[in-house]
């Protein structure tokens, strides 16, 4: 009995930086198929995506009010996203002073219907936020599912200035491969986000957009969940000639893909919502 199973390399290589040193990998090497009977579940995948929110003082009324309002609506439509052949998990950090997973494992979002509403107060640790992502993006943490993964999608959302050393932490995770290949978008909200940062978070510029007021909030939270949740979970690993991509390869053609996506949701947006208040 041939004991070979098909596997999709739209799944990402191990190598270096993925938190589990017992296997390395070079992008674009392929795997020995019988090395991973026994773990692997080739007619299942997972993906999870996660949730950065800033919590912080200045996310206080309208601001945090919308975001809670909005994943409320937001986690029926993830059902399905994957289709028949993708579980799709996720996982909810909330960053102020103080870094805490709000699921404590990712969740299959058709467990998960039930949000967790947030509160906000205190200062902005997203350096601390980045290295604590960095720690769960690991083989022996949030990404141990024992069927194949597709790269994660994660979403950042910051109203404001960091008060630590985010440069570092975001160093850190620029080193995590699953950080790497992973679908990265952010969203500054109101007035006063540092874009610079969210831009150098997601490695492209068009990746973060800023909302500067509820109505623009929300439908940004909404489209681009359910977007890059679709666009994440869907295997592009073969060319037009059949031919298997690296990793590198899929990874650039997803995000492409979302770009594309991006631009056509900004269209739509109503772009003359009422901002935020100010004073903070």
């Amino acid at each position: 009995m041939d004991n070979k199973m098909d596997l999709d390399f739209d799944d990402i290589p191990y190598e270096e930086g993925w938190g589990d040193d017992e296997y390395q990998m070079h992008p674009g090497e392929k795997f020995d198929e019988e090395d991973f009977l026994d773990t692997m579940e080739p007619s299942k995948k997972s993906m999870t995506i996660f949730f950065l929110i800033d919590t912080s003082g200045s996310m206080s009324g309208t601001k945090i009010g919308t975001v809670n309002g909005t994943m409320e609506e937001l986690l029926p439509d993830l059902i399905g996203i994957g289709g028949a052949e993708t579980d799709i998990s996720i996982a909810v950090m909330k960053y102020d002073t103080n870094v805490e997973w709000i699921t404590r494992q990712p969740m299959r979002v058709e467990e998960y219907q039930t949000w967790t509403r947030l509160s906000a107060n205190g200062m902005t640790s997203m350096g601390a936020a980045f290295k604590e992502l960095c720690n769960k993006l690991s083989r022996s943490a949030f990404m141990n599912k024992p069927s194949l993964s597709y790269a994660p999608v994660i979403f950042l959302m910051s109203d404001g200035e960091p008060n630590d050393d985010w440069k570092s932490g975001l160093n850190q995770l620029k080193m995590n491969n699953w950080y790497i290949y992973g679908l990265k978008i952010a969203v500054g909200i109101g007035s006063k986000p540092n874009m610079d940062v969210l831009r150098e978070f997601t490695g492209n510029s068009e990746l973060a957009i800023q909302a500067h007021g509820a109505k623009e909030l929300k439908e940004m939270i909404r489209f681009l969940a359910v977007t890059s949740s679709q666009i994440g979970s869907k295997s592009m690993s073969l060319t037009n000639d059949g031919r298997e991509k690296t990793a590198q390869d899929v990874s650039k053609d997803k995000e492409k893909r979302l770009v594309e996506e991006v631009k056509d949701i900004m269209s739509g947006v109503d772009t003359k919502d009422i901002p935020f208040d100010e004073g903070w």
